[in-house]
């Protein structure tokens, strides 16, 4: 294990290597669970759907599935909309954790990482429903709420998880309120750990 969480992040930049209280753990805690209490409140659209980040998730999003539909695979046609919109992130995350000092980039990707799962939640939710208007990878076209099936609902129909739509979209939207906390708390960490950082820099990479 120890040699896993030195090769995922070699300069313990990460949660993982926070000094962890009990208060803090029933801090952040807390506010997921205070959060998530409220993610259908106009907090969460705000935060998560604003127009800063709509349009990079939006072209990552529809371009995925420009690309990838070129290959015939149907299933990762559908899947790879929302898949790649959180792998460009997720990724990053990692790859950020690689680069010395690199901490300081990883509450922005982590809040852009919620941003997507958020977006996948919502629509994964109402792939039955098919309440939610859809705009087409041309990015011209778009359809009116109940016109045509969105992505969802050919990613779970082949999987038998049609009928699970609401409960999977529910857990990624809690994925996003746990990805959006440990932004901020990672930002305050870094910002109030700045010395215990250059200490075992200074200590162990020099």
């Amino acid at each position: 294990m120890k040699i896993l969480l030195q090769k995922i992040d070699p300069y313990r930049q990460s949660c993982l290597y926070f000094k962890w209280t009990f208060n803090s753990v029933v801090l952040v805690a807390v506010l997921i669970g205070f959060l998530w209490r409220h993610i259908d409140g106009k907090w969460a659209d705000i935060v998560f759907n604003n127009s800063f980040i709509y349009l990079p998730n939006y072209l990552v999003h529809e371009f995925s599935h420009r690309i990838w539909c070129m290959f015939g695979w149907e299933w990762w046609c559908y899947a790879s909309g929302n898949g790649m919109e959180t792998l460009v992130p997720l990724a990053a995350c990692f790859g950020v954790l690689h680069i010395r000092g690199g901490r300081y980039l990883l509450p922005p990707l982590l809040y852009w990482l919620s941003t997507t799962l958020y977006g996948a939640g919502v629509y994964a939710a109402d792939a039955r429903a098919m309440q939610l208007p859809l705009t087409s990878s041309d990015m011209v076209s778009t359809f009116a709420p109940g016109e045509v099936k969105g992505d969802w609902f050919y990613i779970l129909e082949p999987l038998g998880l049609l009928e699970q739509d609401v409960l999977l979209g529910r857990c990624l939207m809690f994925l996003a309120v746990v990805s959006f906390v440990f932004a901020l708390w990672s930002l305050w960490y870094y910002w109030t750990h700045v010395d215990e950082y250059m200490e075992w820099e200074r200590d162990y990479l020099c």
